[in-house]
C-alpha cells in the first residue's frame, strides 16, 4: 500500500511517511540475509517476508534467548558486523518461528523486530521518565558505519531519539500496531506533533516508514533502558565534565 503521512509547523518543517510494499528501498536496499539454512534462491527471486512475520519469529527467539538480540543491537547500524549478527540471530529466529525456508528480509528491518521485541518483553509497563533528567547517549552514528548508503540516515535517528524522550508512550502504542496496516498508520499520525517539534525549523525529511518504525523502536528500547538502570547504563550519556 502506498500512503503518505505529512506534518508541518507552520509550514516551516515537514515529514514525508512513506508506506509502500517497496518501502525498504527507501531505507537503504534490502539486502537479504544469505544463506539462512537451505535459502538458496536467489535474492532477486525471493518475495520479501512480511515484516509482521519478522516480528513474530524476533519475538519468538527473544522469549527463549535475549543474548543474541542484545549483541546485535550492540554492533554499528549498517555494519558488517550487524549483517554478521542479523544472519546468526535469524537462524535461532528460523527455528522458533517457523518462517519460510526463502527468507528475505535486510539487517536493519530485523535489527527493528529485534528492538521491538526486547522493548516489549522487558517493558510490561512504560517505563517513568527520571527525575532530574537522564538522557541517552546518542546512537552510533552513520560515521561510524562502513557502508556508505547509511549516510543518509543521520536526521531519521536524530528524528527517533528526539521522539523517544518526548513521546514514549506515543511510540509504545505505535510499536503494538501490525506492522504495514491501517492501525499503523493511524499510530504515526498521533507521532505527528513529537515528529514537528524535534523537525528544525525550516526543514523536510523524507523517511521510509518502516525504516522509521526499526529506528523509534531501538530509539524507545533504549531510552526505557536508561531510565530503568539509571546512570549505571552503559547507554546513559555521560554528565558534563566541570568547567575548565
Amino acid at each position: 500500500m502506498n500512503i503518505a503521512l505529512r506534518v508541518a509547523k507552520a509550514a516551516a518543517a515537514g515529514l514525508i511517511l512513506a508506506h509502500s510494499g517497496h518501502a525498504w528501498a527507501q531505507y537503504g536496499s534490502m539486502t537479504p540475509l544469505p544463506e539462512i539454512e537451505g535459502n538458496t534462491a536467489p535474492a532477486a527471486q525471493t518475495a520479501p517476508t512480511a515484516p509482521g512475520q519478522v516480528l513474530r519469529a524476533a519475538a519468538c527467539a527473544i522469549a527463549s534467548d535475549a543474548s543474541g538480540g542484545s549483541a546485535l543491537l550492540a554492533t554499528v547500524l549498517r555494519s558488517s558486523e550487524e549483517r554478521r549478527q542479523a544472519v546468526i540471530f535469524l537462524r535461532a529466529a528460523r527455528r522458533c518461528g517457523n518462517l519460510p525456508r526463502q527468507v528475505a528480509t535486510s539487517a536493519s528491518t530485523l535489527r527493528g523486530a529485534v528492538a521491538e521485541s526486547l522493548y516489549e518483553a522487558q517493558f510490561t509497563a512504560a517505563a517513568a521518565a527520571r527525575a532530574p533528567t537522564l538522557t541517552v547517549a546518542p546512537m552510533t552514528r552513520p560515521a561510524a558505519s562502513d557502508d556508505p548508503s547509511v549516510a543518509g540516515l543521520g536526521p531519521a535517528i536524530a528524528l527517533s531519539e528526539c521522539a523517544a524522550a518526548r513521546s514514549p508512550e506515543t511510540i509504545r502504542a505505535l510499536l503494538a500496531a501490525e506492522p504495514m496496516t491501517p492501525g499503523e498508520q493511524a499510530a504515526f499520525a498521533s507521532l505527528n506533533p513529537a515528529f514537528v517539534s524535534c523537525l528544525p525549523a525550516g526543514s523536510q525529511l523524507n523517511v521510509d516508514a518502516r525504516g522509521l518504525r526499526s529506528l523509534l523502536a531501538e530509539a524507545l528500547y533504549r531510552w526505557s533502558v536508561v531510565q530503568r538502570d539509571g546512570p549505571t547504563s552503559p547507554w546513559a550519556a555521560a554528565a558534563p565534565g566541570p568547567a575548565g
